[in-house]
């Protein structure tokens, strides 16, 4: 999650919440910096091991899709129009298109 806002504006705990359940995810991470994220958005795991990276931009309102399955990559951008879980719902199906055997 990219808030580049941070503590001034505060953390939306539901929007944690959200992306941890709605995602199933292994851990979130937190970046309050450019840098900090692009570093983890490039860092891969090595081998042909699948992954994927979703990073939610607060300020761009926008849900971002990353992922590598056996040997391809994909992408997708994802506006954040009316609420969270509603974007969250479109990027799981598009992941389990991309991910599917």
């Amino acid at each position: 999650m990219l808030d580049t806002t941070g503590e001034t504006r505060g953390s939306d705990t539901n929007e944690v919440q959200l992306l941890q359940r709605g995602l199933n995810v292994a851990t979130i991470e937190s970046f309050s910096e450019l840098q900090l994220l692009h570093a983890w958005e490039t860092n891969w795991p090595g081998g042909k091991q699948a992954a994927v990276k979703i990073i939610y931009d607060r300020a761009a309102a926008e849900l971002r899709v990353l992922g590598k399955m056996r040997g391809k990559q994909f992408a997708k951008i994802f506006p954040v129009e009316v609420e969270l879980a509603v974007t969250l719902k479109q990027a799981q199906a598009f992941v389990r298109e991309q991910t599917k055997p």
